[in-house]
């Protein structure tokens, strides 16, 4: 099971406007192939560092939710969160966005860490039943897609020629 991976995408807009779209976590059913909705919690409503949102997933037949915390928050240059473990999902991941200017609009990474891995009895679960989890990057790179779709439209009003090619790169670190 790959714990970590990132994806680098090339986007034509603003890295304030795309961290905008990223960091409004209610947004995220636009683009996530997996998570469908996401609403803020506790009386949250922004994305500030410690703020909670519970997110609402499914694939295939599998529904969860699980609660997450803003990390970072830095308008423009990075927006993290991460799961919570709780009693019964004893897992955790970071998850990662990294934004920088280029000249044609903004260079975004999505990166993801698994930080805890679930119990052993879970982990045969999750790899019988979303096998996509044993290597996040896929998902990655359809979040970032769709992302540069809305992203575009919303810049140009129109979507832009595909021009940028999503890379999936090595891991940070080996597989745990």
């Amino acid at each position: 099971m790959r714990t970590s991976g990132d994806v680098t995408i090339e986007i034509g807009a603003d890295p304030l406007a795309v961290y905008g779209l990223v960091a409004d976590v209610t947004r995220i059913g636009e683009f996530s192939p997996e998570c469908h909705s996401a609403q803020w919690q506790r009386g949250s409503s922004t994305a500030t560092a410690g703020a909670r949102f519970r997110g609402r997933n499914s694939s295939t037949w599998i529904r969860w939710s699980r609660e997450c915390e803003v990390v970072t928050a830095e308008p423009g240059r990075e927006f993290s969160f991460r799961t919570i473990p709780t009693w019964l999902k004893r897992d955790s991941t970071v998850w990662t966005y990294r934004f920088h200017a280029i000249a044609a609009g903004t260079e975004v990474t999505e990166s993801y860490d698994i930080v805890k891995l679930p119990p052993a009895p879970i982990l045969a679960v999750i790899r019988r039943l979303l096998p996509h989890h044993l290597d996040m990057r896929p998902h990655l790179h359809h979040t970032l897609e769709a992302l540069k779709h809305t992203a575009e439209i919303d810049e140009h009003g129109a979507p832009a020629i595909p021009t940028s090619v999503a890379t999936a790169r090595p891991a940070r670190q080996a597989p745990r």
